[in-house]
C-alpha cells in the first residue's frame, strides 16, 4: 500500500515503524524499504496517519522562564524535531538528542537471532519502550528512549544554566575550541557540533556542552573578544554543573556521554577519580571497543567512532602512570587468534573527513591541523608501544615478589627491554619532519613537545624497571651498564622539557602531561636513592633542582608545569635540604 503521492513513489515521511519508534526512517537509493525494516525483515507501511504533537505546558513554562536567548524560546522537542529533519545526525547510531544505545555482546544472555522476534521490533504500541537495531547481521544495539531514564526539563535547565553563564560569550568559545583544543584532540565531528549550535545550544547534552565551554576557557588569551571581555566566567561553577549532569548522562549514556567525559578527564586534577573506568565501561556499552568498518551508519559516524575509540585506549593506558591503577584494556590488541576484546578498526586520515577552509586553516594562534592530526595518530601507534612495557615491566604478577622479573633477574630484565626499546627507537625515527621539535612556524602553537615528552616517559619507564630489578647480588658491570644508560636517559629527559619553546608550553597537553614531567622527577630521586656513592647522588640532587627551576619558570603560562611542581614536591620534597642519606648497598 503506497502512501500519498505518485503510484509507487514513496514520500519522505516516516513509515508506521520508524514513526512510532520515533527515530530517522531512512531509506536508502534503489531499496524499496527503509534501513531499520530493511535490516529486521519487516516491509515499510503507510497505513497510520502522523499523530497530533502535544505541546507540554511545563515543558513550555521552563523553556520561557530559563531562556537567556531569543532562538531558545518555544517547545524544544518540537522545534529539534523540525530542524533535524535534513540534518547530518539522519541514520547515525548513539548520536540522536533523545535515544540511547546498548550494544549486545556476544556473551550477552541477548541472543541477536531472536532480536526480530521481539514485540518492540515488529509493535506499533504506544508504550513501546525499546526496540532492537541491527548494524550488520552479527552486530546490534538496543535502543532506548530517554524518557525513561531522565527529566527533559530538567535538561533544558540546565543547558540554559550553563549558556548563562557564559553568555553571550558562546559562539566565540566554540571557535577557540575548534581552533585550538579540536586540531589535537579530534574526538568531536566539527560539522555536527557546529550544526547543532547553529540552531540551538539546547541540542546538546548538558556536560558536553559545559565541558567544551571549560576547556576553551583555558585558551581565553588567544582570543581578542575573551580576552578583552569585562566579565569573568564563572568556572567553578560551570565545572560544578557539568560533573553534576555528567552523572545524569551516564544513566542515558551516548557517544557525547563519552566525549564529555573525556574533555572533562583533561582538566581534572584528582587522582582518585573513578570515571576513567566508567568511560570505559560507558565506551562499551555503545560498541566502541567493536570495528564499525561494516555498519550501516553514516561514513563520518564510523571515522568519529574510531577516533574516540583510540582517545579512550590512550586514556586507559597513560592513566596507569597517571592515577597507579591497571589498564582495562587488553594489552595485546593484536593478537592473531582474534580473541582480543579489543577490535577497533586502524585510525587513519580518512577518520578525519573535515574540509578545512583556508581561511580558517590560517588563522593565527591557532593549531596547525594537520599537524594535529599527525600527532594524533603518532600518539595512538606510541601509546601501543607503551602498553607492552607496561604490561611487561610493571604488571602484578610480574613487580610481585617471586614474579617473572625476580626470577630473570636484572640481565633477563634487559633481554626483555631490547625489542620494546627498539620499537621506541623505530617510533622514534619514523617521526615526520612536522612533529619534531625544531621547526615551529610562527604565530602557531605546537603539539609537538606534549609528543616528545609522551616518547621519553615511556624511555624513562623501561629504565626505571631495570634499576628496580638490580640487586646487592648483582655483577657489577651489569649494574654500570644499567646506571650508566638511565643517567643518560635521565639527562636527555631533563634537556627535552628545557627545550620547550612558549608555542609548546601554550598547546594542548592532555591529562597525562603533568604525571609525565613528574615521572623525571621521580626517576632522579629513584637513582639518588639507589645510589652507592656520595658525589653520585650530589648529582641527582643538581639535576633535581634544575627541573624544579625550569618548571617554576614555565608554571605561570603551563597549567600542567604547575600541577607537575605540585606532583613532584609531595614525590621527591626537597632532596637538597636532607643532610645525610643512608644508601643501599648497591
Amino acid at each position: 500500500m503506497f502512501p500519498s503521492g505518485v503510484g509507487g513513489h514513496q514520500t519522505r515521511r516516516p513509515c508506521d515503524r520508524c514513526r512510532h519508534r520515533k527515530s530517522r526512517c531512512i531509506k536508502e537509493p534503489e531499496k524499496d524499504n527503509c534501513t531499520f525494516c530493511h535490516l529486521n525483515g519487516l516491509e515499510c507501511t503507510f497505513i497510520h496517519g502522523p499523530r497530533p504533537r502535544k505541546r507540554s505546558r511545563k515543558l513550555s513554562s521552563a523553556t520561557e522562564t530559563n531562556s537567556p536567548t531569543p532562538s531558545s524560546t518555544g517547545s524544544a522537542e518540537e522545534q529539534i524535531t523540525a530542524d533535524q529533519a535534513k540534518s547530518r545526525l539522519e541514520g547515525t547510531l548513539g548520536l540522536e538528542l533523545h535515544l540511547h544505545s546498548e550494544y549486545i555482546g556476544p556473551a550477552s544472555y541477548h541472543e541477536p537471532d531472536l532480536l526480530d522476534l521481539r514485540p518492540s521490533a515488529i509493535s506499533l504500541a504506544e508504550y513501546e519502550r525499546y526496540f532492537p537495531r541491527r548494524v550488520t547481521q552479527s552486530a546490534a544495539f538496543i535502543t532506548y528512549h530517554d524518557r525513561d531514564s531522565a527529566s527533559e526539563v530538567q535538561r533544558i535547565a540546565d543547558l540554559d544554566r550553563i549558556e548563562e553563564l557564559i553568555h553571550p560569550l558562546g559562539p566565540t568559545l566554540v571557535s577557540l575550541y575548534f581552533r585550538i583544543v579540536h586540531r589535537t584532540f579530534p574526538i568531536l565531528d566539527k560539522g555536527v557540533f557546529l550544526e547543532k549550535h547553529t540552531r540551538s545550544y539546547r541540542e546538546f547534552s548538558p556536560p558536553l556542552l559545559a565541558a567544551v565551554y571549560l576547556v576553551a576557557l583555558d585558551w581565553k588569551l588567544f582570543d581578542r573578544i575573551l580576552a578583552t571581555a569585562p566579565r569573568t566566567v564563572d568556572t567553578e561553577s560551570l565545572e560544578i554543573l557539568a560533573l553534576r549532569t555528567m552523572e545524569d548522562d551516564l544513566k542515558r549514556p551516548k557517544l557525547s556521554t563519552l566525549q564529555a567525559g573525556l574533555l572533562l578527564l583533561q582538566r581534572m586534577k584528582s587522582s582518585h577519580s573513578t570515571l576513567p573506568a566508567q568511560l570505559l565501561s560507558l565506551g562499551q556499552t555503545l560498541g566502541i571497543h567493536v570495528d564499525c568498518t561494516t555498519w550501516k551508519i553514516p561514513e563520518w559516524e564510523k571515522g568519529l567512532r574510531r577516533r574516540l575509540a583510540w582517545a579512550l585506549y590512550m586514556q586507559d593506558k597513560w592513566g596507569v602512570l597517571v592515577h597507579g591503577r591497571p589498564s582495562l584494556i587488553p594489552a595485546q590488541i593484536d593478537e592473531e587468534e582474534g580473541t582480543s576484546d579489543w577490535d577497533v578498526g586502524q585510525c587513519t586520515l580518512n577518520d578525519f573527513p573535515e574540509e578545512l577552509i583556508g581561511e580558517e586553516e590560517n588563522t593565527d594562534g591557532g593549531v596547525d591541523a594537520a599537524a594535529g592530526r599527525a600527532a594524533f595518530l603518532q600518539s595512538i601507534e606510541l601509546t601501543k608501544i607503551f602498553s607492552r612495557i607496561v604490561s611487561t615491566f610493571c604488571s602484578v604478577g610480574a613487580t610481585k615478589k617471586g614474579g617473572i622479573l625476580e626470577r630473570i633477574g636484572p640481565s633477563g630484565a634487559m633481554s626483555l627491554a631490547k625489542p620494546l626499546a627498539m620499537e621506541l627507537r623505530a617510533w622514534h625515527t619514523a617521526v615526520p619532519d612536522s612533529l619534531q621539535l625544531e621547526p615551529t612556524p610562527s604565530l602557531r602553537l605546537s603539539t609537538n613537545g606534549a609528543l616528545h615528552l609522551s616518547h621519553m616517559a615511556a624511555e624513562l619507564t623501561i629504565h626505571r624497571a631495570l634499576i628496580r630489578t638490580l640487586t646487592p647480588d648483582s655483577p657489577s658491570s651489569l649494574r654500570s651498564t644499567i646506571r650508566t644508560a638511565a643517567r643518560a636517559r635521565l639527562t636527555s629527559a631533563l634537556n627535552l622539557i628545557e627545550s620547550f619553546q612558549p608555542e609548546h608550553i601554550q598547546s594542548f597537553w592532555g591529562f597525562a602531561a603533568a604525571a609525565q614531567v613528574a615521572l623525571v622527577g621521580a626517576f632522579a630521586g629513584l637513582l639518588w636513592a639507589t645510589s652507592a656513592e656520595t658525589d653520585e647522588a650530589a648529582g641527582y640532587v643538581e639535576q633535581l633542582e634544575k627541573l624544579r627551576w625550569v618548571l617554576q619558570v614555565r608554571a605561570p603560562a603551563a597549567p600542567f608545569a604547575r600541577e607537575a611542581l605540585r606532583m613532584l614536591h609531595e614525590e621527591v620534597g626537597d632532596l637538597a635540604a636532607v643532610k645525610a642519606a643512608t644508601f643501599r648497598d648497591y
